[in-house]
């Protein structure tokens, strides 16, 4: 697995500010060689539409910021998981993961 840029990672953190809210257990990323950006909420909750428009607003924010020269595309994707954090898929990383206790 090959490392995030770090000028990609400090572009989504700050297309982030304001767009965290307590259903989102994870946000992960991966940047594709065709310059495609993946981005994924993992919910604790099924995705509502509430999620969908924050995260087109942090993709419009993220392509806003960057440019096509380093990001061609943005593709998103909302999901549901009850899996522990260390289950999930990290594509090319987290960009953000809450703090969870267990039960």
């Amino acid at each position: 697995m090959r490392a995030l840029p770090d000028w990609l990672v400090l572009c989504v953190w700050h297309a982030l500010i304001g767009e965290i809210y307590p259903a989102i257990r994870a946000i992960a990323l991966s940047l594709a060689d065709d310059r495609t950006l993946f981005i994924c909420y993992y919910l604790d909750r099924q995705p509502t539409e509430f999620d969908w428009e924050s995260l087109e607003v942090v993709a419009t924010n993220i392509s806003a910021s960057i440019g096509q020269d380093k990001v061609l595309h943005i593709e998103v994707e909302c999901k549901f998981s009850s899996d522990p954090i260390g289950n999930l898929e990290c594509f090319e990383g987290f960009a953000y993961c809450r703090r969870e206790y267990d039960s």
